[in-house]
C-alpha cells in the first residue's frame, strides 16, 4: 500500500493503492493435479467456444482438479474446471472454458490479468486410498464430480499437451454497452517441476443448476486420467488475437 499520489505511468490493479493481489511472478509449490480427458460432442462443445475458436473434430476435452497446498500471491486454494481442445486459424490448442475456485484474490487476478472464466465455487479433493476424487459445487449443487485412479508411474509424454491454453478476456465498457476490451490471451505455467505423475482410468459427470449447467458436457467416452505432483511459477501471458482490432497478432 502507497501513500503517494499515483503516477500517470503507475498502477497494475484495482485498487490503484491497495492492489487485491501482489505483482506477478507467483510460485507455487507441490501442487496437485487431477486431470481426466474425455471426449464429447464437437457440436456441443462448438456453443462454448468463441469465434474464430472451433473444436476439435475428436471432441477432446480435460476436466480437471487443483489441490493449491502453497502460493506465494494468495495462499492455499482449491479449483477446478474444463478446458476444450480446439484451433485458431490452423492452430492447435485448449480453450479453458469454464473454472471455479474457493480463493477470492485468486479469482480477481485471474480474471483481470488473463481473463481467466473464474468463479467461486466450493471444490473439494480427496483420496480414498488410490482413488482421487474432486466435487465442484456451485450455490449448493455439485455440477462436476471426477474420480481416478493413482495407478501405474507415467511419464510426461504421455500427457496430452494442455497447452498452448486461451482464454477469452472480456471488458466492459463503462459509457455504454459493448467491450472496451475483447481478447483471447494465452497463458502457460513456467519453470514446471513434476514430482510424481501417474496414469489410469477416470470418470466424469456433470450436474446443472439455473445459472450453471455443464450438462452439454456429457462424455461420449472417457480417454485416460493423470494424477501429477508439480511445482511451478506463474508470470505474464500473450495476447493471441484481438478482437476490436480484428486480428491475430
Amino acid at each position: 500500500m502507497s501513500n503517494e499520489r499515483l503516477a500517470r505511468d503507475a498502477g497494475y490493479a484495482m485498487p490503484a493503492h491497495r492492489p487485491y493481489y501482489p505483482p506477478l511472478p507467483t510460485y507455487y509449490r507441490d501442487v496437485r493435479f487431477q486431470l481426466v480427458y474425455f471426449r464429447a460432442e464437437p457440436a456441443r462443445l462448438r456453443t462454448f467456444l468463441p469465434e474464430p475458436l472451433e473444436p476439435s473434430a475428436e471432441g477432446l476435452c480435460v476436466a480437471f482438479a487443483i489441490d493449491v497446498p502453497f502460493s506465494s500471491s494468495y495462499g492455499p486454494f482449491h479449483e477446478a474446471g474444463i478446458q476444450i481442445q480446439c484451433t485458431l486459424e490452423g492452430q492447435s490448442a485448449f480453450f479453458n472454458s469454464h473454472l471455479y475456485l474457493d480463493n477470492v484474490s485468486a479469482i480477481c487476478s485471474g480474471r483481470e490479468r488473463w481473463g481467466a472464466p473464474k468463479e467461486y465455487a466450493e471444490v473439494t479433493c480427496e483420496q480414498h486410498n488410490n482413488l482421487f476424487v474432486s466435487r465442484t459445487i456451485k450455490d449448493g449443487v455439485t455440477i462436476m464430480t471426477l474420480t481416478s485412479e493413482i495407478g501405474a508411474p507415467a511419464t510426461p509424454d504421455a500427457l496430452v499437451p494442455m497447452f498452448p491454453s486461451y482464454r477469452l478476456k472480456l471488458i466492459p465498457q463503462a459509457d455504454g454497452p459493448g467491450a472496451a476490451l475483447k481478447q483471447i490471451v494465452e497463458a502457460s505455467p513456467q519453470e514446471v517441476t513434476t514430482h510424481l505423475l501417474y496414469g489410469g482410468s477416470g470418470t466424469v459427470a456433470f450436474g446443472a443448476t439455473v445459472n450453471s449447467d455443464l450438462r452439454p458436457f456429457g462424455p461420449m467416452e472417457e480417454v485416460a486420467a493423470f494424477y501429477q505432483v508439480a511445482s511451478y511459477t506463474e508470470s505474464y501471458g500473450r495476447v493471441v488475437y484481438d478482437y476490436l482490432k480484428k486480428e491475430a497478432l
